[in-house]
């Protein structure tokens, strides 16, 4: 009985010892498979892709000049115009006299300043004299009161009645002196209603400037916006775009110069900036430009559906501009950035953990091995890597969650994946 349980007992050992040494070398096989690329060294050039509003780079708004009647209207909306056509004809004020009692009234004002001027010389050594007569009636007033005190017959000798004149005496000079003091304030009144002369007299020359018969074109454009009515002071009119109108009597659009605008959100104004190169693509066409202006504040503009704020930048666009048509967009891709010769890998490959750290994992001896590195610039498809890989290192592809430091793989490519 013995031997036949020491017999099962030798048999179950080696039935378990065979089990595990197979699920040892099951174990020892088992690997994730995974895609990989080499790291290599290239060039990576970063993009902002956004849309832009193809527009006329040289426009002009035309305006009636101020209490004007419009007379004719000589141009429609798509009009082409000439430089030196005429556009609109005025019934307009004439304003030669405003200009000329506004030049009047300035001269006024310079006389009266002068006037005052000549008064303050002959003034300066009267205000003199009587500074040191105030000073003297005080001094003869003091010794009264102080002989006042001492002097028991003062009044029947007078003192009192003396006294009271001198008290009269300083009251007068000190109504001289103040009324010379206060041509110190006049003065500067003259030179508040000099300025005032001169402000009316600006007005009045540029409403007279401004009082012209007739727009006419300042170069050679398409007409895109007309306001103007015969008959009417008013302006409301049609655009070519349709909508509100810029309450112009006619605005006009040079059609062989193009540039397009872009607006920028918060997350990409700080990327663009003037000078980087830009390629447009407007009905299937190619176009190169460079970014020329880049706003200083953010607008706001407001519709249907709420506030928008956004950042313009100007893109002008290089000969030949054959095909572009204003109003409509264009898809723009903004140069922001470039390195050449440098460390990169696929963007795919980074992870970043909670910290905010970038990893990559590359594949040594058959096993994923976490590495920490230091970004550079980044594409869509492409980082550059400062620091902790070399070129030739395998990083894995789009790391799953079940890639862990020390995980065993194999690249698809060896064990005949795809």
């Amino acid at each position: 009985m013995k031997k036949k349980i020491i017999t099962g007992i030798i048999i179950v050992a080696v039935i378990v010892g065979i089990v595990g040494l197979r699920v040892s070398a099951k174990n020892k096989g088992s690997f994730t498979t995974v895609r990989t690329t080499t790291v290599t060294k290239g060039n990576i050039n970063a993009y902002l892709s956004t849309t832009a509003t193809i527009k006329s780079k040289n426009t002009k708004s035309y305006f009636a000049p101020q209490q004007s009647k419009v007379k004719t209207v000589n141009v429609k909306v798509g009009d082409k115009v000439k430089k030196g056509d005429v556009l609109v004809t005025y019934e307009v004020q004439d304003t030669s006299s405003a200009v000329k009692q506004a030049q009047l009234n300035l001269e006024n004002a310079r006389s009266q300043k002068q006037e005052l001027l000549d008064t303050q010389s002959s003034n300066n050594q009267k205000l003199a004299d009587t500074n040191k007569d105030i000073k003297d009636t005080e001094n003869q007033i003091n010794e009264l009161k102080n002989q006042q005190k001492s002097d028991p017959n003062f009044d029947k000798t007078g003192g009192s009645t003396k006294l009271q004149q001198l008290n009269s005496t300083l009251t007068q000079l000190k109504t001289t002196k103040q009324s010379i003091t206060d041509l110190t304030e006049k003065l500067k009144q003259a030179d508040n209603q000099i300025a005032l002369a001169q402000l009316n007299l600006d007005t009045a020359s540029k409403n007279a400037n401004e009082s012209v018969d007739k727009n006419v074109a300042d170069f050679d454009g398409v007409v895109v916006e007309v306001n103007a009515t015969e008959g009417s002071s008013q302006v409301v009119g049609t655009s070519a775009a349709g909508g509100v109108s810029s309450g112009a009597a006619v605005v006009i659009a040079d059609q062989s110069n193009f540039k397009a605008q872009v607006n920028l959100d918060k997350y990409s104004a700080s990327e663009v900036k003037a000078g980087q190169t830009v390629d447009l693509t407007f009905a299937n066409k190619d176009y190169k430009g460079k970014v020329s202006f880049v706003a200083p504040t953010a607008q706001t503009t407001t519709s249907t559906t709420g506030q928008n704020t956004t950042l313009p930048a100007d893109i002008d666009i290089d000969a030949p501009q054959d095909g572009l048509v204003e109003g409509f967009d264009a898809d723009v891709n903004i140069l922001t950035g470039e390195v050449n010769d440098a460390i990169r890998v696929p963007a795919e490959s980074i992870k970043t953990d909670k910290s905010g750290k970038n990893y990559v994992f590359i594949v040594s001896n058959d096993k994923a091995v976490q590495k920490e590195v230091q970004l550079g610039l980044q594409s869509d498809t492409q980082a550059q890597i400062n620091s902790g890989v070399k070129v030739g290192d395998k990083v894995i592809l789009n790391p799953s969650a079940s890639i862990q430091n020390g995980t065993a793989v194999k690249d698809s490519k060896s064990t005949g994946g795809k």
